[in-house]
């Protein structure tokens, strides 16, 4: 199972969040497409994402278990890459087993830094936020984890008045 730790908060201000974003790492952002499908998971989290890059798709599917708590959190997760020609007969299968909980899309601007994701996102319904995933190596400690997100978390300009709990879909429901 793989790790890492999060950090979710709102922007408020997308451009120079992802300004500063690139300015740090020194590198150019992605921007992702994506449409997530969430279950009615018993355990944790379970979603369908959709991810569309410079004009190639692909699908996911992730499972996922963190505390809904501001601040960072240790997320535990497994994902794995939909092949194409299963897709429609999987979805059905989850639909029907489950349900679905709803529906997230949004607009990812991704910047890698280091062992962090940054994650600038435009999410329909609900505006602009940012997310940090610190990926976690299987020695290093989720305390580690914390220390790297906050920091990066202050220097994006990020204040922590801003920090959320749960997630977009929660947000959504709510």
């Amino acid at each position: 199972m793989s790790r890492n730790v999060e950090i979710k908060a709102k922007v408020q201000n997308h451009d120079e969040t992802v300004r500063r974003a690139v300015e740090i790492s020194g590198k150019q952002p992605s921007i992702l497409k994506q449409h997530d499908i969430f279950y009615e998971s018993p355990n944790g989290r379970l979603k369908m994402r959709s991810v569309e890059e410079n004009g190639v798709a692909r699908t996911e599917l992730i499972w996922y278990d963190r505390p809904d708590v501001a601040g960072p959190k240790l997320s535990n997760f497994n994902k794995f890459d939909v092949p194409a020609e299963i897709l429609d007969a999987l979805k059905l299968s989850l639909e029907s087993s489950m349900g679905v909980k709803g529906e997230v899309r949004k607009t990812r601007t991704l910047v890698l830094h280091g062992q962090t994701r940054i994650h600038i996102d435009r999410v329909a319904g609900l505006g602009d936020f940012m997310e940090l995933e610190v990926c976690l190596a299987p020695e290093e400690t989720p305390e580690h984890g914390e220390q790297v997100a906050h920091r990066l978390r202050e220097e994006l300009g990020v204040g922590e008045e801003d920090l959320l709990t749960g997630a977009y879909m929660d947000m959504l429901k709510a």
